[in-house]
């Protein structure tokens, strides 16, 4: 629990940092950093689409990484994993507040920081997806790679889509179905529990 919280936490202060020293500063509204609008139910939709579209190509990505570098997501996040309903509540609120803020600093700000910079839309997509697979260091460097083209293909999304909408809706379906699968493999005993 401590440790989601501290999550959700640091979540919104980056995003604060994000605003405060950045947008704040240059007088860009978060609004424009978002992008796209949602001016009927239609346009809703298209996104919830497109983001449903991006998971199948986002879970085949995954398969494929899984299997050709012997790697599990599953088991490098384990430790994130809740073990009870309380803590699935609690993980929720963190995956919906990482799946908005990471969405918003990373594709977002960096991107079109990075693309600045550059004077590169690709640069700006790979910088960003670099910094944000090493933010993931702690889960091993497998890990760091397939999140970093998991960042970029994130980042592609954005640029392509001008919104984070669709990336923030499968970022946060994503990590919230991780977390509700999680905690149903461990209460079949099918993911063993770390003890310490």
């Amino acid at each position: 629990m401590i440790l989601y919280l501290g999550g959700v936490a640091t979540e919104f202060l980056m995003l604060g940092y994000v605003w405060l020293f950045g947008l704040r500063r240059y007088k860009v509204p978060l609004g424009e950093i978002i992008g796209g609008k949602w001016l009927r139910w239609r346009d809703f939709w298209r996104d919830v689409g497109i983001a449903l579209l991006f998971w199948i190509v986002v879970g085949a990505m995954l398969v494929a990484l899984s299997l050709s570098l012997h790697f599990s997501g599953m088991e490098a996040a384990k430790l994130l994993l809740p073990q009870t309903s309380l803590e699935l509540t609690v993980f929720l609120v963190l995956v919906c507040s990482a799946g908005f803020c990471e969405e918003v600093i990373f594709r977002g700000y960096l991107q079109r920081q990075f693309t600045a910079w550059t004077g590169n839309v690709p640069a700006g997509i790979a910088l960003q997806a670099l910094v944000f697979g090493s933010a993931h260091l702690y889960q091993g460097g497998k890990a760091v790679f397939v999140l970093s083209i998991y960042g970029a293909m994130f980042g592609i999304l954005a640029s392509m889509r001008k919104s984070l909408r669709p990336g923030i809706m499968q970022h946060t379906g994503q990590d919230a179905l991780s977390g509700i699968a999680g905690l149903f493999l461990r209460k079949y005993r099918y993911l063993q529990i770390i003890k310490f």
